[in-house]
């Protein structure tokens, strides 16, 4: 079966629901009390460990950037809230367009409420400060409903969080070292971690019981994902290999090893078919047959190591684009379906490497928003490599995003693009846009900030409790 075959294919989402939906009931889940060291699975860590030197943070990130700053003194953002160290990372609520939550250095993580003010500008109100973990807090998230908000630290532990009150309704247990990232399943409330502990972890988040450890790798989880709708999990590792896994048992149905020649750093799912995209410090990505582990093919072209990879979000009939993003400061955009290379963005190259991009939802899929070292973010469009913003602002490297659109202030008009970024200055900046390329120079921070108002008339209900059935 080649590439083409596989993409033809077509997979029922309804599996994904019934899987959430198994994890929901009580009576089949698996559910485990994990009460002393001895009932953790053995730490394997040591083994086949690299001898390779070892990477440095100013090996991966650059040190700051020496050239002049052509944008030094100018802060196109329209409102910015502070933590008392790096703010690690940042989250945007997918039901209620005013709120979005922080994470940082500092131990906590915050949620946030924009409000537009008289005289047109924003401002960002603290809403509750969530408080508890006893290490850096570098995971953020909100569930598909909005109704959680899960934080995962360095400490071992993943909180969640009613984002309507902010109140700590469970504390997640079990990994022994710190997290790497922690995931909601796309359709329910089944949330996933990665620990430098060598496992991934699953918990059902309304009742916070441990429900699956996934043991078989050698090294550091570094990067995770659900595949096929939620139907398979898929992990990365500093161990080189790749283990795709059945939810329900927590047994590997792949375990694909030397994928690549240095560590797994970056993992996404195609949105259909049962494929997985890869992206290494070996300055490659590759694409992988996830039924057979069969490579389909290898995307180079980088010259640093590939630290963000994502498939576009299209509309119905859409173009499908794959993105991956380097140290090198580079942007290369896939096609999707036959994965040759579309264009490449080098508007960072040279001034500093991207740390993560984000590509919009309809209809401006084709569009995406990078974050880089050079202290800006900046959003492009992928049918021609265009940039249309530059996000400035911040006075060092930009660490995380988060992206949506909200409505235009004039009826029938374009959308416009909300960006939140995170960053090693201590803030998260709030950028508004317009989608439009060559408008930024002529909206003034009054119009730009209008569409806050129009985000609270169109605000989604708020969801139904813990109980009910994840959406469709």
């Amino acid at each position: 079966m080649d590439a083409q075959d596989v993409l033809n294919m077509e997979w029922n989402g309804d599996d994904a629901q019934e899987l959430d939906q198994e994890f929901q009931g009580a009576n089949d889940a698996v559910e485990i009390d994990i009460d002393s060291d001895e009932d953790v699975p053995p730490d394997d860590s040591d083994e086949g460990e690299d001898q390779d030197q070892e990477i440095c943070d100013a090996d991966i990130y650059g040190s700051d950037v020496e050239e002049e700053d052509e944008f030094a003194g100018i802060d196109e953002s329209l409102a910015a809230v502070t933590h008392k160290e790096a703010v690690l990372a940042v989250a945007l609520s997918p039901t209620d367009r005013r709120l979005f939550a922080t994470a940082g250095q500092d131990d906590a993580a915050v949620l946030w409420c924009i409000e537009e003010q008289k005289s047109g500008s924003l401002n960002c109100v603290q809403r509750s400060r969530l408080e508890g973990h006893t290490d850096s807090v570098n995971q953020v998230s909100f569930s598909h409903d909005g109704q959680y908000c899960a934080t995962g630290s360095y400490d071992g532990t993943v909180k969640i969080w009613t984002a309507a009150t902010g109140a700590l309704l469970h504390t997640l247990e079990g990994p022994t070292k710190e997290l790497e990232w922690v995931i909601w399943h796309p359709k329910g409330h089944a949330i996933l971690a990665g620990s430098m502990d060598s496992m991934a972890w699953m918990w059902w988040a309304p009742t916070g019981k441990l429900m699956q450890i996934f043991a078989g790798h050698a090294q550091g989880v570094a990067c995770g994902c659900w595949a096929l709708a939620g139907k398979m999990i898929c992990t990365g590792s500093e161990d080189r290999s790749v283990i795709v896994w059945n939810p329900r048992q927590g047994t590997p149905q792949q375990h694909i090893k030397q994928l690549h020649e240095n560590n797994i750093i970056c993992i996404c799912s195609h949105p259909d078919a049962p494929i997985i995209v890869t992206g290494s410090e070996d300055a490659t990505a590759k694409v992988v047959h996830i039924e057979t582990g069969r490579t389909l093919a290898t995307l180079g072209g980088h010259m640093e190591s590939v630290e963000c990879v994502a498939f576009s979000r299209p509309a119905a009939g859409g173009m499908l684009f794959l993105a991956t993003a380097s140290m090198d400061g580079k942007v290369q955009v896939w096609d999707g379906k036959n994965f040759d290379l579309r264009c490449a963005i080098n508007d960072h190259f040279e001034r500093g490497g991207i740390t993560g991009f984000k590509w919009l939802p309809p209809p401006a899929s084709s569009y995406l928003c990078t974050a880089s070292v050079d202290r800006t973010l900046r959003i492009f469009n992928a049918l021609n490599a265009q940039c249309l913003h530059v996000l400035s602002g911040h006075s060092n490297t930009v660490l995380d995003l988060d992206v949506q659109l909200i409505d235009a202030p004039d009826t029938g008009a374009n959308p416009q693009i909300c960006v939140i970024s995170g960053s090693d200055d201590n803030s998260c900046k709030v950028f508004v846009k317009p989608l439009q390329p060559g408008a930024a120079q002529a909206t003034s921070v009054a119009s730009s900030a209008a569409p806050v108002a129009s985000m609270n008339a169109t605000e989604v209900p708020p969801a139904a409790g813990p109980s009910s059935a994840p959406a469709a």
